[in-house]
């Protein structure tokens, strides 16, 4: 099963447990440090999970969609 690496040492994702992957705005700390536990530094995009998680991700949104489709594209 191939995985995404949010930008955080530790933090990847199966990407078969994304169902969204967000701009990060400020609105979304509260999201964010309910599941994470904190809102780290250089946050650029959130990414959602199948069970409700919102986790932080370094990498700019328009990164993360982009393998995130060729995954899906291309199966599991």
């Amino acid at each position: 099963m191939d995985t995404l690496w949010l930008g955080y040492q530790g933090l990847d994702l199966p990407f078969d447990e994304i169902i969204a992957v967000l701009r990060y705005q400020p609105a979304l700390d509260g999201q964010i440090a309910r599941t994470y536990g904190r809102v780290p530094p250089g946050v650029r995009s959130v990414v959602v999970t199948i069970a409700g998680a919102y986790l932080p991700a370094r990498l700019p949104v328009e990164v993360l969609r982009w393998r995130w489709a060729g995954w899906r594209r291309h199966g599991p």
